[in-house]
């Protein structure tokens, strides 16, 4: 997949609204490729954030059989 360069040089503060409009301009082609790199760099966030929001598991094999035993014989 061949892609088209860009060579423009900016002599302006750049704000995250023109970088916005730039990748808005930009072909699919190269918005796929941004996106898989900020996958990529973001990989490692996304995770911790993923992992801090699962509640630890307090669940132990004897409240489970118990709870599994009481289901039962309420179902007799």
């Amino acid at each position: 997949m061949k892609t088209q360069e860009y060579s423009k040089a900016y002599n302006i503060p750049f704000y995250f609204n023109d970088l916005l409009k730039l990748i808005k301009s930009l072909p699919i082609q190269d918005k796929v490729k941004i996106e898989k790199e900020l996958e990529k760099e973001t990989l490692v966030y996304r995770s911790k954030q993923l992992s801090e929001s699962i509640k630890e598991n307090t669940f132990d094999i004897d409240s489970i059989v118990a709870e599994v035993s009481e289901y039962r014989t309420e179902k007799k």
